[in-house]
């Protein structure tokens, strides 16, 4: 009996307390990620578990909720595939407006002001902007060169910034998430053949307080298992993070705004060549449309001149000879006659 439970210890059927030793290992390999250190930035262990169990019983719902998307879908397939229909164009509007909204995947805190933004909150009233004294600026350009940027090369399935925010934020203070949504395309066709309304993104990039947290996390976490619960989705997933050194997230924006403004000028490029384009053929077609009716006009005039010499030609038709018995004249009306048409 004995020897069966070291070889289950072994394939890793009880191995709870294997792992617990594991991930104390791993920190103690890293100095920079010690229990106390963690501690700070962090919430207690309590939390973290029972953020853990929320983030799971969040999961087990969306499942659930999948789940009976697809037998209501299945049903409503069967009874009437009209409703289906309706559906669909109501699935691919929705994701024309969510293609619309650029910020979809964006996630940050309320308070921002540690990470060199100036406004705070998201559904507040804006305010009028008042200028900056010396010394705020001052503080404000230290904050903001002092922050650092991760890139995300790969999301996990499926999951959401709020759920990489609550990975991340045990190793250090995260300020903004943005993450890259897949295409529009491959959405309405997932959606349309397996039933699933969830959210995917492809990339990401994260925020960090401490450019030498970011880094530090970075070098940690790259190419390492997101862990956890194993009842958790993303228990077996792998992270794929870089420190994108002398990035801020201000050149993000920028690069953002560079592409949107760039779609929108090769938006308008393309509507202005096809007003062009349908321009010319109008004029074309009109163009045709009159060489058309010239040409019309011509054949009927040579069909009528065809006519009228062809009629002409009918009425001068000579007529026979015709032959009849006329009575002999007598000789005085011949004299009288005679008299008459003589040449003098």
């Amino acid at each position: 009996m004995p020897s069966n439970e070291k070889e289950q210890d072994l394939f890793g059927f009880n191995n709870d307390s294997e792992e617990e030793n594991d991930l104390s290992l791993d920190e103690e390999q890293d100095s920079r990620f010690t229990k106390t250190k963690l501690q700070k930035g962090s919430l207690n262990d309590e939390s973290d578990a029972s953020s853990d169990e929320e983030s799971e019983a969040e999961d087990q719902q969306e499942e659930e909720s999948d789940n009976e998307q697809q037998e209501s879908n299945n049903d409503q397939e069967e009874s009437d595939n009209d409703q289906q229909e309706e559906s669909n164009d109501e699935a691919e509007s929705d994701d024309q407006q969510d293609q619309l909204s650029d910020m979809e995947g964006y996630d940050a805190p309320d308070n921002l002001s540690d990470f060199g933004v100036i406004s705070t909150g998201k559904n507040k009233k804006k305010k009028k902007i008042k200028a900056l004294t010396p010394e705020e600026l001052e503080k404000f350009e230290k904050a903001r060169k002092k922050t650092g940027v991760c890139y995300l090369s790969r999301i996990p399935l499926f999951m959401p910034p709020s759920r990489v925010r609550e990975l991340l934020k045990k190793y250090a203070d995260i300020g903004r998430i943005y993450l890259v949504p897949e295409d529009p395309k491959i959405t309405t066709k997932r959606k349309k053949y397996t039933k699933n309304n969830r959210r995917n993104y492809i990339e990401g990039w994260v925020e960090f307080k401490d450019k030498r947290d970011a880094k530090a996390v970075a070098e940690h976490l790259n190419m390492k298992q997101i862990g956890g619960k194993r009842k958790s989705r993303y228990y077996a997933e792998m992270w794929n993070i870089k420190y994108l050194p002398k990035f801020k997230w201000h050149h993000l924006t920028e690069q953002m705004a560079y592409e949107k403004q760039a779609r929108q000028q090769r938006l308008r490029n393309e509507i202005a060549q096809t007003s062009r384009e349908n321009k010319t053929y109008i004029q074309n077609v009109a163009k045709a449309k009159m060489l058309e009716s010239i040409k019309e006009r011509k054949r009927k005039k040579d069909a009528n001149t065809e006519g009228n010499e062809a009629k002409v030609r009918r009425i001068f038709e000579q007529r026979e000879k015709v032959e009849r018995e006329v009575q002999p004249v007598d000789d005085s009306v011949k004299g009288l006659l005679g008299t008459i048409f003589s040449k003098k």
